[in-house]
């Protein structure tokens, strides 16, 4: 039996795109908010017995579009689905995945009881802030990296001697830088940051990097306000590169944060269709339809 993609609000192309990409049956569903804000939603077929993929990123307003996940969750589940499996491309609250100072609350962990508690089956997100979030998942849980894809985008615009930056060295972010230079035959390299825990200010510490007439390709997981990834563009500029790209998994880019990069001297910035808008021009509809069929979910 094919799964059947159920399309949430915050992710209804995306949903249509694994549809056709995948040949996937989709389910017909309707939604609305009434007037005084409370949201509604009705799956408009009978979905008993039926194994289900719910597509639902949580990118800002990220407290909506997780109630609105768990209560497409909890209806398919009161309602007798199969498997109700979830593809949360954007997965919010994964930055607030330890206890930094006394009395905080952790928030990712509270969102995993959340989806588990309403029923879901499995999931899978893209590019996680920290992988170690899933880990206080009790069902199956895969993170999914965009960096291959979000490579092979910038490779088609006639790269010079091209190498990957990743704006920090933790090790996430450098397996993604390692990741998209494996796909381009490129080289990479990392800057490294400083966070004040109390301020949340951020600092990028400069260093010499080979990049001087060559196209530098920065790849992040989050642009949020665009500071971190605008100071990295800065010091690829300073230190010669000849052109530089920002490729970023979930392109938030609150505020004026594209107008900040551009400043900064970024030739293009792109995102994938885990948040939607303009600079979303990667999609992540192969990424889940081959780890379906690997995990043998399809």
């Amino acid at each position: 039996m094919k799964v059947k993609i159920v399309g949430g609000p915050s992710s209804t192309k995306l949903a249509e795109l694994i549809s056709l990409q995948g040949n996937l049956p989709i389910v017909r569903v309707g939604y609305k908010r009434f007037p005084d804000g409370e949201f509604y939603f009705r799956f408009e077929e009978d979905i008993e017995g039926q194994d289900l993929l719910i597509v639902q990123s949580l990118y800002p307003p990220s407290d909506a579009h997780i109630l609105e996940l768990l209560m497409m969750i909890h209806g398919a589940k009161d309602l007798k689905a199969g498997s109700i499996g979830l593809f949360i491309p954007y997965l919010a609250y994964s930055r607030q995945d330890q206890r930094y100072l006394s009395g905080e609350t952790i928030s990712s962990a509270m969102l995993a009881d959340l989806i588990q508690a309403t029923g879901a089956s499995y999931l899978y997100t893209v590019d996680i802030h920290d992988k170690a979030v899933l880990h206080r998942y009790r069902i199956p849980a895969f993170n999914l990296t965009a960096s291959k894809e979000l490579a092979l985008y910038f490779e088609r615009k006639g790269l010079r001697d091209p190498i990957i930056i990743a704006p920090d060295d933790e090790e996430d972010a450098r397996e993604r830088a390692r990741v998209a230079a494996e796909t381009i035959k490129g080289e990479y390299d990392c800057l490294t940051k400083r966070r004040d825990r109390q301020t949340g200010e951020i600092r990028t510490l400069e260093k010499r990097l080979r990049v001087s007439g060559r196209d530098a390709i920065i790849i992040d997981d989050i642009i949020s306000t665009g500071g971190t990834a605008a100071n990295a563009v800065r010091i690829l500029k300073k230190q010669g590169a000849r052109r530089v790209f920002v490729g970023a998994t979930h392109a938030l880019l609150i505020g004026n944060a594209l107008e900040l990069l551009k400043e900064a001297g970024a030739d293009e910035v792109v995102g994938t269709d885990s948040v939607p808008g303009d600079v979303a021009k990667v999609t992540t509809a192969n990424l889940i339809l081959k780890a379906l069929e690997e995990h043998r979910w399809l």
